[in-house]
């Protein structure tokens, strides 16, 4: 005789874990396909079937779950070694390392920190994890280009934040198949080294 016992019929219920790294990827997905980091739990809710009160009592606002898609981010580049390719023993091959690392996980994770910290309001208020580690990273990069290049503090990091767009967009380039990642690492490597040894003082 078949057992009639209803909890049989359940599914296992979902460790809370596991719903909030759902939720998290979810999110994450619906920033790289609106390229957008303005997204709603509401749409979270509804593309995951769960309720939007279920959201909410994982993360209180859509700013909480922003951080928890960037703190995602932060973790998976650390693991990549990010932190130890900041500090090699000059500007350019820290630069280029950091570059490769991000564009790899661009090209296997999306944009989901660039299209976050596009957004002026959110770069000004998303605190977390994501945030420390890039702070910490751009301010190596641009002490070790105001040593080299004999910078100001402020033009060191302009040059950074300049340099930093090249692993981006061949990560977009890679992304849309319009070129491959050997072609994107490639790339990477010869434009920032030119552009470095052409910022050099000449004395």
């Amino acid at each position: 005789m078949a057992d009639m016992n209803p909890q049989s019929e359940k599914q296992p219920r979902m460790r809370g874990a596991d719903r909030a790294a759902m939720m998290i990827e979810e999110a994450d997905r619906q920033i790289n396909e609106r390229r957008n980091a303005r997204i709603s739990p509401a749409d979270i809710a509804g593309d995951i079937g769960t309720s939007r009160s279920l959201i909410y009592s994982y993360f209180p606002d859509s700013s909480a779950l922003l951080i928890a898609v960037l703190d995602r981010h932060a973790e998976i580049l650390s693991q990549a070694g990010i932190k130890e390719a900041v500090a090699r023993y000059d500007f350019a091959s820290s630069m280029i390392d950091c570059s490769l690392i991000y564009l790899d996980h661009v090209v296997a994770h999306g944009a989901a920190i660039e299209l976050c910290f596009r957004d002026k309001w959110l770069a000004r208020n998303l605190d977390g994890a994501m945030r420390t580690l890039g702070k910490g990273i751009y301010r190596q990069l641009a002490r070790q280009a105001q040593h080299e290049l004999n910078y100001s503090v402020r033009d060191a990091l302009g040059t950074v934040q300049i340099l930093q767009s090249i692993p981006e967009e061949a990560a977009r380039l890679v992304r849309s198949g319009h070129i491959s990642l050997s072609v994107a690492h490639n790339l990477c490597r010869r434009l920032i080294t030119a552009s470095i040894d052409e910022l050099r003082p000449s004395f």
